[in-house]
């Protein structure tokens, strides 16, 4: 995140990680919840999305301040 000129604060790391964990517990529950195939992979697509914005900013935090997000 901060080679884009952003670099968050620890706390707001931690933020950003336990919203984007809900946000990825939500969408697999949806997925496996639904019958129409189109919406089954319209949530598989947006969680491949959001597993690269985990780990940008998994790696983002590691980078700026050796901080490990589980």
């Amino acid at each position: 995140m901060s080679a884009k000129g952003i670099t968050p604060i620890i706390s707001e790391y931690h933020i950003l990680w336990e919203a984007l964990k809900h946000y990825e517990e939500r969408l697999e529950k949806l997925s496996s919840m639904e019958t129409d195939e189109e919406k089954q992979l319209s949530y598989y697509e947006k969680l491949q999305d959001l597993d690269g914005l985990i780990n940008a900013v998994k790696n983002a935090a590691k980078s700026d301040y050796e901080l490990e997000l589980e």
